[in-house]
């Protein structure tokens, strides 16, 4: 292998890597968002407990002092971690 692609190869590896942690950090930081808004109020439920769309109307209901922003990051991180709606059969 030559010098070069050990380079290429090295620089992707650590690329990856970085990005891995930006991501478990940006979940990290949405979790401490939904604690500590939620939280102000209430005890914290965990998020698998409900649906995204029972979140939804929460949100929109009692978060009114979110900004914008907190709000957005606060209703991306349900939708992942919310418990997923049931089919009926």
């Amino acid at each position: 292998m030559t010098l070069l692609k050990m380079i290429f190869i090295s620089c992707l590896i650590f690329s990856c890597m970085d990005t891995v942690k930006q991501a478990d950090a940006a979940a990290k930081n949405q979790d401490l968002l939904y604690r500590a808004k939620c939280a102000a109020c209430h005890k914290v439920y965990p998020p698998q407990k409900y649906t995204y769309q029972k979140f939804q109307i929460y949100v929109t209901r009692y978060g009114k002092a979110l900004s914008d922003e907190e709000r957005r990051k606060l209703l991306d991180y349900l939708k992942e971690n919310a418990k997923k709606e049931e089919m009926p059969q």
